[in-house]
């Protein structure tokens, strides 16, 4: 946990050190829009491998040769998905333009889908602090690079945030290309490839498609704000939204920490008590802390904001961020279930009111966003208790 934090907090400073030490928000605002797109894509990425790993992982009695076969697997995947970024980098240099950061987006949404599969990885190994040290030294050198570019005077570019991502990339595909290549017979060939992509894609194409609604939902401003925003609400907007990630990081490390426990132990239909009670109580300890560090960074920066447009924002993302944290929770034991149509009618459903909210109000830009943001996913946490209660699930005492 410690060194989860730690990576977080590195992950979390990074953007916002670029704002504060080059003062210019069209750079800040183009990292969150990297940052923005590689979310939105991922969830497509591994073909649903990574959360399959644990629903195999508790279904099967041979877990070793579980995790053997899906790592050799992923490995094949990844081999496969590094050739392809490669190939759509050299179509925006050469046939034509993609996008101007795709070098950015590629990279990172290798690195980041490669760690969610190492962490998961380590997770069903007992050793979820060695998937961290993969990230933790990426961020650690961008972090490196960007203070030396400070102490230099070098005027900046966007490779100093991307640097340490896209050496982990090139890196780790040479080690999985000479293992593919040299155990190829022994080991790579008899893998059951076909047959576990089928069954991981079947099992996780609602889970896919849930994913991509919600991070598209979630990062909408953050994409657009360079094009339909004012430099000032673009940059309001994705510093709280930044601010908020450290519930969500908080959320995701309690709950790769809690993951195994949630999949292996209990009845298919128990919610347990203590999990979520520290859960619960952690969140919550999260965001007074997010609400004091926004209001002190708003308050020494001295940015002339419209107060009630500030306070308004600020309660809807916090407010929108706590109950998509807290929506997620219960959504594992969806997975848990195998019911992950469940979780896609939800996002579904969250997607339709968050569209017919931005459509219908009359409010500013800023102010249709947070609001359809919040609201739309209420409606959607309220349903899911519906749904739990009526599946009858319950709480252990």
């Amino acid at each position: 946990m410690a060194l989860s934090y730690f990576d977080k907090a590195v992950i979390f400073l990074l953007p916002i050190l670029v704002l504060q030490l080059f003062k210019d928000q069209t750079v800040y605002l183009s990292i969150e829009y990297i940052y923005s797109v590689t979310i939105v894509i991922i969830p497509f990425l591994d073909l649903g491998l990574v959360g399959y790993f644990f629903y195999i992982y508790r279904n099967k009695e041979d877990k070793r040769q579980i995790v053997n076969e899906v790592t050799k697997i992923f490995h094949i995947v990844y081999f496969i998905l590094f050739a392809l970024g490669l190939g759509i980098i050299c179509v925006h240099y050469y046939v034509f333009s993609i996008d101007d950061n795709i070098i950015y987006i590629v990279s990172r949404a290798i690195f980041l889908s490669t760690f969610a599969f190492l962490s998961s990885y380590y997770r069903l190994k007992n050793k979820p602090e060695r998937g961290l040290y993969v990230t933790i030294t990426a961020n650690v050198i961008s972090l490196i690079f960007l203070f030396i570019y400070v102490l230099l005077g070098l005027e900046f570019d966007l490779w100093v945030i991307f640097i340490g991502q896209i050496l982990f990339c090139v890196l780790y595909f040479f080690k999985v290309a000479r293992l593919i290549i040299l155990k190829w017979r022994k080991q790579y060939q008899n893998t059951q490839i076909k047959s576990v992509l089928k069954a991981s894609i079947l099992f996780s194409w609602p889970s896919i498609i849930q994913v991509f609604i919600m991070m598209y939902i979630a990062n909408y401003g953050k994409i657009n704000a360079l094009e339909m925003m004012s430099l000032n609400d673009g940059t309001l907007l994705s510093i709280i939204q930044r601010f908020s990630m450290l519930v969500q990081l908080t959320h995701g490390a309690l709950l790769a920490f809690m993951i195994k426990e949630i999949y292996v132990s209990g009845n298919i239909l128990e919610i347990k008590t203590n999990l979520l009670k520290k859960y619960f109580a952690a969140l919550v300890f999260s965001i007074f802390c997010v609400l004091c560090l926004t209001i002190g960074y708003f308050s020494f920066n001295d940015v002339h904001y419209d107060l009630n447009r500030l306070i308004l924002a600020l309660t809807f993302i916090i407010g929108y961020t706590f109950i998509w944290c807290f929506t997620s929770y219960l959504e594992v034991y969806y997975s848990r279930e195998n019911k992950n149509k469940i979780k896609l009618y939800l996002a579904i459903i969250n997607a339709i009111f968050f569209v017919g909210i931005l459509n219908i109000s009359g409010l500013g830009y800023l102010e249709k966003i947070t609001a359809a943001m919040f609201f739309s996913t209420l409606v959607t946490f309220i349903i899911s208790l519906a749904v739990l209660k009526q599946r009858k699930y319950y709480l252990s005492k």
